[in-house]
């Protein structure tokens, strides 16, 4: 009895051996990729990022010109309309009583008129009567105008070919005149807008306009070419920056859309001459600062593709258009993290973005 026991426990452990879950390995959670910047002596191609934003072609709010109910919303967010298609209607019965009001009492002024062209020229009534018979004409004639085109804007309709960005009213809502109903935008093409500190404003001219690129955190492995479209010769009167607007046209295989941030790089050239060509400058943004002191984040390659993080302490010198100096704490040839430092800490391993 008692061997039948041991056999029942020993077989029962058996099973719960089989029973145990065997672990899985564990997927290892993909690597960040980070952008960086081979640091070097100033030399002739210097260039310098700036953090801007995606803008629409061109874009504009569109409402009705006069109060009303809408009685039909033809559109909605997201969809391409052409120029000229309907987009909105207003009730327009209130209207055409108005219309109708206005077409007799325009009728009734013409025959007054027509009837006092006679009658002032036998004397029956005076010159004077016979001038508020004609500005009666004038006025009726105003009203009638004037009624004729509240019909025409009881419809919205869409001034340039583009998307339907947002809709801020539903159907059937009563609306005031000027009231946005909708925000159109042309993505045919798209803007790319940098706010651009005075220290580097002041140091750029007609003739040393840089080459400036688009890049996206997302499409880590291309860079866009953009032209100059705008630049504000305006301060902001709260940051101090102008305003420069490029032009980058429109990207088969992205959804690129207003809104989006994006990394402006400028690469300029700079004659042998500069007194700063033995020194190393490096983007103001990729150096932070903490109770510690200034530190930058450093990319040291360990396969092909692959880095770990290192924090460095660095010492900063002054800040000019080629970017922040660094007086020491950084070699040439070190990689230097450009993008995405609030998500480094020493250690990280990481993937590099091919430049």
């Amino acid at each position: 009895m008692r061997q039948l026991i041991l056999l029942g426990m020993a077989s029962f452990s058996v099973l719960l051996g089989c029973t145990e879950q065997v672990d899985q390995p564990s997927q290892e959670a993909p690597l960040r990729y980070v952008r960086t910047l081979e640091v070097n002596q100033a030399g002739n191609n210097l260039f310098r990022e700036l953090p801007g934003v995606v803008a629409a072609n061109r874009e504009a709010e569109l409402s009705f010109r006069i109060a009303g109910k809408v009685v039909e919303l033809s559109v909605k967010e997201g969809d391409s309309v052409t120029k000229g298609q309907l987009l909105a209607s207003l009730d327009d019965a209130d209207i055409n009583i108005q219309l109708k009001s206005a077409q007799a009492a325009f009728n009734k002024a013409q025959a007054d008129f027509t009837r006092g062209q006679a009658l002032v020229g036998n004397g029956t009534i005076s010159q004077a009567e016979y001038n508020q018979l004609e500005s009666a004409l004038a006025a009726a004639e105003a009203t009638l105008e004037s009624t004729k085109q509240n019909i025409l804007y009881t419809t919205l309709k869409a001034p340039f070919d583009g998307i339907i960005a947002k809709r801020n009213i539903d159907n059937f809502e009563e609306v005031q005149a000027k009231q946005s109903i909708f925000v159109l935008q042309d993505v045919s093409s798209i803007d790319i807008k940098v706010d651009i500190p005075e220290s580097i404003m002041i140091l750029t001219s007609e003739d040393t306009r840089p080459d400036v690129v688009a890049m996206f955190d997302a499409i880590p492995d291309k860079m866009f070419p953009l032209t100059m479209k705008e630049i504000a010769t305006q301060a902001d009167k709260e940051t101090n920056t102008y305003e420069v607007t490029m032009s980058m046209p429109k990207v088969e295989g992205y959804n690129i859309l207003p809104g989006m941030s994006v990394t402006a790089r400028a690469t300029q050239q700079v004659g042998q001459g500069n007194t700063a060509s033995s020194s190393i400058f490096v983007p103001a943004h990729a150096v932070l600062e903490d109770t510690d002191g200034r530190y930058v984040f450093i990319a040291r390659a360990t396969t092909p593709g692959k880095a770990n993080v290192e924090r460095r302490s660095v010492v900063t010198g002054s800040l000019n258009s080629l970017g922040l100096e660094i007086v020491s704490g950084l070699e040439t040839g070190e990689r230097l993290i450009v993008a995405g430092m609030s998500k480094m800490y020493d250690g990280l391993e990481v993937r590099l973005v091919q430049e």
